[in-house]
């Protein structure tokens, strides 16, 4: 019933899904832009350097004598020429990755740099989108508990205050957690390919997959609870985690195959309209996650909500009961 009623609230306020994807694309923009003008004059000479060893040339042709050494049967299959000597391909490569080697060397300082600015920008961005996510929560918990309408821009502005220290919260939790999934994944990606290679993407992928699962679960009812209840920090996060004991289980698979879902179908999507397809699956996804942790809180709390403009649902009846045909004279 939960999922079901979810889908019927995405559906009731679709337009959400527009509004935030143009809402991430302008911001990607914006932060693209702002790498550039940071990356550019840090790491051009550094790039030029590394364009002139032509290590892209370099490699097809290492990859091409290795080629042709495997059909005709020589000795090395591109390691070794039939006189017992390095072949030339060979040598070539190895010089280029020693001379690589030494320009990354060269450019330490310029790299970290790089790397810090990077990491800077994406958590900039994290937290500019956990912004949206509160003022896409807000909008369809309006909705949901009074079938009333608010624009994107107008909630984003109001509660811009309330957003952004939820979402510096939020984040600053969420760091943590991911250092510790990123590396269990690629720890676990690492041993599994020592196996087999494709195993090793697998696993890592799956348990990247499954451990973002597993936090997004955790902390579900954390937004509804602070942003619905209007609970300070401490009260919303304690009240998430009872939400949590009660429907774990059920989020996780939800989760799981949210992300599972919104993954391919981003990639396929995203290739066959040429990447425009990617946001709006992203973003549907997006609003039907944060429709579902309502509708997890409103079930907890026994509260009544609009699932469309015609029903109510009351959680604390069961089935075809639940919902009923005349929310005005029912409330």
């Amino acid at each position: 019933m939960i999922p079901k009623n979810s889908f019927s609230i995405l559906i009731s306020k679709y337009s959400l899904v527009y509004k935030i994807a143009i809402a991430l694309i302008i911001v990607l923009v914006i932060f693209c832009v702002i790498g550039y003008a940071i990356l550019a004059p840090t790491l051009s000479s550094f790039v030029k350097e590394l364009q002139t060893l032509n290590l892209d040339d370099t490699i097809k042709e290492y990859l091409s004598s290795v080629f042709k050494g495997v059909q005709s049967g020589d000795a090395g299959e591109g390691l070794i020429d039939n006189n017992g000597e390095q072949t030339a391909e060979y040598q070539k490569l190895v010089q280029g990755i020693k001379d690589a080697v030494e320009i990354f060397k060269n450019n330490l300082g310029a790299i970290w740099g790089g790397i810090v600015a990077i990491v800077l920008l994406i958590i900039l961005f994290t937290i500019v989108y956990y912004v949206f996510l509160y003022t896409v929560t807000d909008i369809m918990n309006a909705f949901m508990s009074s079938d009333s309408e608010y624009g994107f821009t107008s909630n984003l502005v109001a509660n811009l205050a309330k957003s952004l220290k939820f979402s510096l919260a939020y984040v600053g939790l969420s760091l943590v957690l991911l250092a510790f999934m990123i590396s269990l994944s690629v720890g676990l990606g690492f041993l599994f390919s020592a196996w087999n290679n494709l195993a090793g993407i697998m696993v890592s992928y799956f348990t990247l997959l499954l451990t973002l699962s597993i936090k997004r679960a955790l902390f579900a009812g954390w937004m509804p609870a602070y942003l619905v209840s209007d609970m300070t920090f401490k009260e919303s996060l304690v009240a998430n985690f009872k939400i949590a004991q009660k429907y774990f289980r059920d989020a996780l698979g939800m989760y799981f195959m949210v992300y599972l879902i919104a993954l391919i179908f981003s990639v396929v999507v995203g290739i066959l309209t040429f990447g425009i397809g990617f946001m709006i699956v992203v973003s549907m996804c997006t609003v039907y996650a944060q429709a579902y942790d309502l509708v997890n809180y409103y079930h907890y709390c026994g509260k009544k909500y609009y699932k469309d403009a015609q029903n109510v649902v009351d959680p604390t009846k069961k089935y075809k009961d639940a919902v009923m045909d005349n929310p005005i004279k029912n409330n």
